[in-house]
């Protein structure tokens, strides 16, 4: 069983249309919403678990977001066997997500997409989020205790339960908020859990895809066009796209389930 948490903070209609998306192609899941944002309202009209520990983010530092509801998931006792972290402007494009994780984890403690290890400045010296970290290393290595750390791009990171509860029981939160109040690492998130898992001794992959196809279909910047998604569903190893926005995730998710009818 899948736990998908999703981040979003904002237009519960369109974050409705998401989860139906997330619930068609993956019936067997559980979602839960981490409010992001200000309004502690928002998503109460959704009829699926928010996570109580939700606190307003700052973009480009997103770790509480996974921590928090790592640790709510782990004190409530749920049963699953993956934990995925979603934006919300991810959408899933075909069935099969569970038997492609069973397959590719095997073995596995955790994986993520666009997977690398920075050992030195010189690696990626043109990826921005990693010059971020190197000005802060000094900072961020005593509680690592690495001499390196790795990096997930942010949505449909993986990881197993075992993986998890080792995270959580390494991690000394007091150190950890500190850390965060006063960080300016842009993207801290994609950085910090896959260092993470690796200091807790995860085994850990990145997913089966060539790069640069895959920003064909998984990307930062500029909505997946419905090209795009058609040339993805023939491709093995993709079931989900990122980013498509707001109302064009409304859009798409309909075409999607017209393309499946």
């Amino acid at each position: 069983m899948i736990y998908f948490a999703i981040l979003a903070h904002k237009n519960e209609e369109i974050l409705k249309r998401q989860i139906e998306n997330i619930q068609y192609f993956n019936p067997e899941s559980k979602v839960v919403l981490y409010n992001g944002g200000t309004d502690k309202r928002f998503g109460n009209s959704l009829n699926i678990n928010i996570c109580p520990y939700s606190r307003p983010l700052k973009y480009g530092n997103l770790v509480p977001f996974m921590i928090d509801v790592m640790k709510w998931v782990e004190e409530t006792g749920v049963t699953y066997d993956y934990f995925v972290n979603l934006d919300h402007d991810v959408l899933f494009i075909k069935h099969g997500f569970e038997s492609f994780l069973d397959k590719m984890m095997s073995g596995y403690d955790c994986m993520g997409p666009h997977f690398l290890i920075h050992n030195t400045p010189f690696d990626y010296p043109d990826f921005g989020p990693s010059i971020t970290m190197w000005r802060e290393w000094q900072r961020w290595q005593p509680f690592f205790k690495t001499d390196y750390f790795a990096r997930f791009f942010n949505p449909g990171q993986i990881y197993k339960p075992g993986i998890v509860k080792r995270m959580l029981e390494g991690v000394n939160r007091n150190r950890l908020e500190a850390l965060l109040s006063s960080t300016e690492v842009f993207a801290l998130e994609e950085m910090f859990f896959p260092t993470l898992a690796m200091t807790e001794g995860a085994k850990i992959r990145g997913y089966p895809w060539n790069f640069e196809q895959s920003l064909e279909f998984v990307r930062h910047l500029g909505n997946i066009t419905k090209d795009e998604v058609r040339k993805a569903r023939e491709q093995p190893f993709y079931y989900w796209i990122h980013p498509i926005k707001e109302e064009k995730l409304e859009e798409m998710s309909q075409w999607i389930l017209e393309l499946e009818s």
